[in-house]
């Protein structure tokens, strides 16, 4: 638990400490709209045997744009680009990044397994337990806002700190934990029958009436995608498979100002081979139940009110994480007086060791997992 908390509460601003450490994310804010169509042009002279899978755009302005490639040596590359000019500014290694080290570790522990998904989201239903649980444990719990006595020993001093930052961060624990529990359930309705995921637009080249070779290029997909939705912020564009394999379409998403839903919420699907529109999504236009659906992200990230809720998150993350120490402390102080009196107490038994075997099998995995992202061929 402390694991999932901490590494969550740093994901929480892991791009904004990206752009600290990394210098090839800080561009000159300029006001110009995003050049999507120069930034792929550039990406093709700079890496004419790259694959650009996709360009996200930047979540501030003097920020810049990020694109995953693979290399001629079939390797994961970050690619920097100014969002303003296009120019190529680098590369890095796929996990040569805070952000994605972090939320990779906090989603999967690095595992590169479909059950390390399902384990690290079932900690949304403990957390809500465990609030429950405190709740009805702690009586008269609304009393803790504003208690804290300091001068009746350590034992009484921890206890009220870990009360008190508890029922502060009831609203965070229920949001956490109701948006991880969520995706405990997407996985397993996308992996039972496909619930949640959208179209992949799969693409018949012969019905097509395709030209062999020939695509439409990402302006005129754009152009495609805001004939569509005239007022949508790209935000997202995912390119067309260059390789073998089925023929995938441009993947167009962005914000168009509804409240609280993923990018994917609004998304245009286009035709590379004829340059129709295959699907639309308008975030306005969905049912409810899709609606809310899509909030599960902004809720957990916390990233819907840029660096302001972000922040907020951060400290109630590491409230989180504090409470979890805290209690594991007055845990292990309650067994360590009760084993001096000679009375039994609570052990974690054959959960010890199987804790101890998990974190190291994360590690392990996550070693190697890094590795071969990083320098073998996929």
């Amino acid at each position: 638990m402390i694991i999932i908390c901490a590494t969550g509460t740093v994901a929480t601003v892991s791009r904004e400490l990206d752009w600290l450490v990394n210098p090839m994310l800080r561009v000159e804010q300029q006001n110009l709209p995003i050049a999507w169509a120069q930034m792929e042009r550039k990406f093709r002279s700079a890496y004419p045997h790259g694959d650009l899978r996709y360009i996200e755009a930047p979540i501030y302005g003097n920020f810049a744009a990020i694109g995953l490639m693979y290399n001629n040596e079939k390797i994961m590359r970050r690619v920097f680009f100014n969002p303003y000019s296009g120019a190529v500014i680098g590369d890095l290694p796929w996990y040569a990044s805070v952000q994605r080290f972090m939320r990779d570790l906090h989603r999967f522990l690095l595992m590169p397994f479909n059950v390390a998904l399902y384990f690290v989201s079932a900690f949304g239903f403990l957390l809500l337990v465990s609030l429950a649980s405190g709740l009805i444990v702690y009586r008269k719990w609304w009393r803790g806002f504003f208690r804290l006595r300091l001068n009746k020993g350590k034992r009484i001093l921890y206890g009220d700190y870990h009360r008190l930052m508890g029922v502060w961060s009831i609203w965070f624990l229920i949001v956490i934990g109701g948006t991880g529990a969520w995706y405990f359930v997407e996985r397993a309705g996308n992996d039972l029958n496909r619930a949640f995921v959208f179209s992949s637009g799969k693409i018949d080249a012969e019905a097509s009436h395709a030209v062999p070779g020939k695509v439409i290029d990402l302006s005129r997909a754009l152009e495609l995608a805001r004939s569509e939705i005239p007022d949508l912020e790209v935000k997202l564009v995912i390119f067309p498979n260059s390789g073998n394999g089925p023929v995938t379409p441009f993947r167009i998403e962005g914000q168009v100002g509804t409240l609280l839903v993923r990018h994917r919420a609004n998304q245009v699907l286009v035709n590379p081979l004829n340059g129709r529109v295959i699907e639309v999504w308008d975030s306005r236009t969905s049912p409810l139940s899709k609606r809310l659906f899509e909030t599960a992200d902004p809720l957990h990230f916390g990233d819907f009110g840029g660096l302001a809720s972000k922040l907020v998150y951060f400290f109630f993350g590491l409230l989180t994480v504090a409470m979890s120490i805290t209690g594991l402390w007055m845990w292990r102080r309650r067994n360590a007086r009760l084993s001096d009196r000679g009375l039994p107490y609570d052990s974690m038994g054959v959960m010890r060791v199987v804790s101890i075997g998990i974190v190291a099998v994360a590690l392990l995995s996550g070693i190697i997992a890094i590795y071969i992202v990083s320098f073998h061929s996929t």
